[in-house]
C-alpha cells in the first residue's frame, strides 16, 4: 500500500495528526521542495508532532516520508497520463484535446477510488442493505442524481428504498426509521449542511449508517457502521465543476449495487423478470391502423 493511501486509511489520528495528514495530501509532490521546518510552519504543528506522525504510519521520519511520496507519484505517473483533476482543460481547448483529457480524468479518478475503496467494507455495506427492511438514502445538491438512480435500481430488484430531495421529508423518514432499516449517506467532504444533526438523529434511532465520502469526511464523522471511500483529489472550490467527485461517487454506487445484486442473485433477477410485464416499453402501434 502506498503512503498516500496508508495516510488516508489511518483511523487513529489525533486532531493534530489529521492536520498533518491533510497538508501532506494537499501538497503531494510539492512536499519535496520544503524542509521539515517549512512543513511544520505550513501545517501549524511542531516538528516533534511530525516525527510522531511519521512513526505512526510506519516511517522513520520526514525524509523517508518525502521518499515514499515521491515513489508513489512516480508509480502513478507511469500508470496514467497526468491530468489536472480540477481544470482538465484550458481556454480555447478543442475537442481533440478535451476528449483525451476527460478520458484521463475518468481513468485517474476510478483508479484512485479503487485504491481507497475497501472491499471488506463494500461487502459489509451490501450485507446491511440486503438485510434491511428499508433503505434511506440521504444527500443533496449534485449528488441527488446518482443517489436517486441508485434508489431506482434498488427498487428495480425489490428493495424498499427512498431518496428525497426535500429536507423535511428526510427528517421525517429518519424519525420513522429504526434498527431494522439502514441509511446511506453521501457527502464528498462531510461538510454538507445539517449532516451532523441528521446523523445524530439516526444514531438515536439506532439506524446503521453506510457513509460514502473521502477519508477526511470519515475522520469528521467517526463511529458509523461502514465507510465507502472515494478519491479525494478534487478541490472543494477551485475547480471547473464536480467532475471527479461525481465520477467517484457514481463508481462506488454502481459497485455497491452490483454487490447487493450478486449477493442474492436469483432473488434480484427473479424480481426483475416478474416486473417486466409492468415496466417494459409498450410496443409501437401498428401504423397501418
Amino acid at each position: 500500500m502506498d503512503i498516500p493511501r496508508r495516510i488516508r486509511d489511518e483511523r487513529s489520528l489525533t486532531p493534530t495528526e489529521q492536520q498533518i495528514a491533510s497538508v501532506i495530501l494537499s501538497m503531494g509532490e510539492r512536499l519535496q521542495e520544503v524542509s521539515i521546518k517549512e512543513f511544520a510552519h505550513a501545517a501549524s504543528v511542531s516538528i516533534a508532532s511530525i516525527h510522531r506522525f511519521c512513526k505512526k504510519i510506519g516511517l522513520e521520519g520526514f525524509k523517508e516520508l518525502k521518499v515514499e511520496i515521491a515513489r508513489a507519484a512516480a508509480v502513478r505517473a507511469g500508470q496514467i497520463s497526468d491530468v489536472d483533476i480540477n481544470f482538465p482543460f484550458g481556454p480555447g481547448e478543442q475537442p481533440g484535446r478535451i476528449v483525451p483529457q476527460m478520458r484521463s480524468l475518468y481513468a485517474t479518478t476510478v483508479r484512485d477510488t479503487c485504491e481507497v475503496l475497501d472491499t471488506a467494507e463494500l461487502v459489509r455495506a451490501a450485507q446491511l442493505i440486503g438485510g434491511a427492511r428499508r433503505i434511506g438514502i440521504y444527500t443533496q445538491s449534485h449528488n441527488l442524481h446518482p443517489a436517486q438512480m441508485f434508489c431506482d435500481r434498488l427498487l428495480s430488484i425489490g428493495r424498499d428504498a427512498f431518496c428525497h430531495a426535500d429536507v423535511e421529508r428526510q427528517y421525517r423518514c429518519a424519525l420513522a426509521s429504526d434498527e431494522h432499516d439502514v441509511a446511506l449517506f453521501i457527502s464528498y467532504s462531510g461538510l454538507a449542511p445539517d449532516i451532523d444533526r441528521k446523523l445524530a438523529l439516526l444514531a438515536e434511532r439506532r439506524v446503521p449508517v453506510i457513509y460514502i465520502g473521502t477519508a477526511a469526511a470519515r475522520r469528521r464523522h467517526p463511529g458509523l457502521a461502514c465507510y465507502l471511500l472515494v478519491s479525494d483529489a478534487e478541490h472543494l472550490q477551485e475547480r471547473i465543476t464536480q467532475f471527479a467527485s461525481h465520477i467517484s461517487v457514481q463508481f462506488v454506487l454502481d459497485s455497491l449495487f452490483s454487490c447487493v445484486f450478486a449477493a442474492d442473485y436469483d432473488r434480484s433477477a427473479g424480481f426483475l423478470k416478474r416486473a417486466l410485464p409492468y415496466t417494459r416499453l409498450s410496443p409501437e402501434p401498428d401504423k397501418g391502423i
